[in-house]
């Protein structure tokens, strides 16, 4: 499994947000505040809007901002929205290296331990916890 940069920038996106949580912010001034082109920032927020963590505002004074309170955000909710399904992304099926039959493999509990582990895991992690605010 790889951590990419596009769940370190979720993070750091919402960290921005969640500091003036009833503030929307344009999207081309959080990337060039966070030194990212607003490509890759608009890949992040499509996904963190399509999960339903932050809303777009349309209007004069639009942007995005905050969905929920961030002591309901998990780093689960965020991987997912960054990275796509968990089960997904940590899968070791159909592996060219294995060359295990379908009906045993010797490693198959471990990984599946260790993925239900970091799933339980970054679910119980809520931003505010992560970021340490009020």
């Amino acid at each position: 499994m790889k951590i990419t940069r596009r769940t370190d920038y979720a993070i750091h996106l919402i960290a921005r947000l969640s500091e003036e949580p009833d503030q929307c912010f344009g999207l081309r001034i959080l990337a060039a505040d966070h030194g990212v082109t607003y490509a890759f920032a608009r890949t992040v927020q499509q996904g963190l809007l399509k999960a339903g963590i932050i809303k777009a505002v349309r209007g004069v004074n639009g942007g995005i901002q905050l969905a929920r309170p961030i002591d309901e955000i998990t780093l689960f909710d965020v991987f997912e929205a960054a990275q796509g399904p968990f089960d997904q992304v940590f899968s070791y099926a159909n592996t060219p290296w294995c060359k295990c039959n379908d009906d045993f493999c010797v490693s198959a509990e471990m990984w599946n331990s260790t993925k239900e582990l970091m799933k339980d895991h970054f679910s119980g992690i809520t931003l505010k916890s992560l970021l340490k605010t009020q």
